[in-house]
């Protein structure tokens, strides 16, 4: 069976590598070092956040390669809820993030479908993505990024954007794993032409060493992790996914969920059948914007 595809276009002349290495929780001399392990192993998209406070981190690993390598390594980043309270406040997040990466984003994403210290049911939170989205559209036109895109967003976020909005989210970055497949956002989004990325695939390591994934890995001939982190693009070839690790062999290992399988393996067929393994076990590990208005 063939591998996934390595890149996907999320935008015109965009393309995208669809394995991203993960750098949440990871700073300083740890993150460099993590960020630099990835790209040796063959990694070339790198997933950071302004809240993640890794951005000089990642730079000084990708400065280290060689020019010409390091051109062609894709960074997304995400403005916080925090950097999105007035125009003002994401244009400078925009920037700072810009400085510190000493680049221009690849993509940048909005983190969350709300206003910091809302209430979930308040009105603001529409009024500041909205407000957010129009930053983020003027960066995209004066060249400050190459697509934008949102994170978190459920259907009903995405479609009240969409109605307003002149150039639609490109990618929408949410958690997806077996125990929360979200297939009814996963299908707005392809309704909508929104590519979906995966965040968590291994459901924040509590699926490994589920009896489940156990048969799920087995099936396919991978190890636990990289047959979670196949697992979204056996679903829909075009998803991609991001994944994380601060150990190098791990790293190395997730990677192989790029790897050809046999021929015989029919990984849509288990895909579908570890999701309907979960059907009455699901899941969520992460925040929960559903309660956002």
């Amino acid at each position: 069976m063939r591998a996934p595809p390595r890149e996907v276009e999320i935008a015109p002349g965009v393309m995208m590598p669809t394995l991203a290495f993960g750098t949440f929780k990871l700073r300083g001399d740890a993150c460099r070092d993590a960020v630099r392990d990835a790209l040796a192993t063959g990694f070339r998209h790198v997933d950071t956040a302004t809240c993640y406070r890794n951005e000089t981190d990642i730079r000084a690993a990708v400065d280290a390669m060689h020019a010409e390598d390091a051109k062609k390594i894709f960074v997304t980043s995400k403005i916080a809820p925090g950097e999105m309270h007035e125009e003002g406040d994401t244009e400078a997040a925009i920037e700072a993030t810009r400085e510190r990466l000493g680049r221009t984003p690849d993509l940048l994403l909005v983190h969350w479908p709300g206003k910091s210290k809302a209430a979930p049911e308040s009105d603001a939170h529409a009024e500041v993505r909205l407000r957010t989205w129009r930053v983020f559209e003027r960066a995209l036109r004066d060249g400050k990024c190459r697509a934008i895109g949102v994170s978190n967003f459920e259907a009903k976020h995405l479609i009240e954007l969409l109605e307003v909005c002149e150039c639609k989210p490109a990618v929408n970055q949410i958690e997806l794993h077996p125990a929360y497949p979200q297939s009814e956002l996963r299908k707005t989004c392809a309704e909508l032409g929104v590519h979906v990325q995966a965040y968590s695939p291994l459901g924040c390591g509590e699926l490994i060493g589920d009896s489940r994934v156990e048969a799920y890995a087995n099936a396919l001939g991978l190890a636990s992790a990289p047959a979670l982190i196949r697992w979204p693009m056996s679903l829909q070839p075009t998803c991609s996914v991001v994944a994380k690790s601060s150990a190098r062999a791990r790293t190395e290992e997730n990677f192989s969920a790029l790897s050809p399988l046999g021929h015989d393996v029919d990984v849509h067929a288990c895909a579908k059948s570890i999701e309907e393994a979960f059907r009455n076990d699901r899941r969520k590990f992460c925040w929960d914007p559903a309660a956002v208005k």
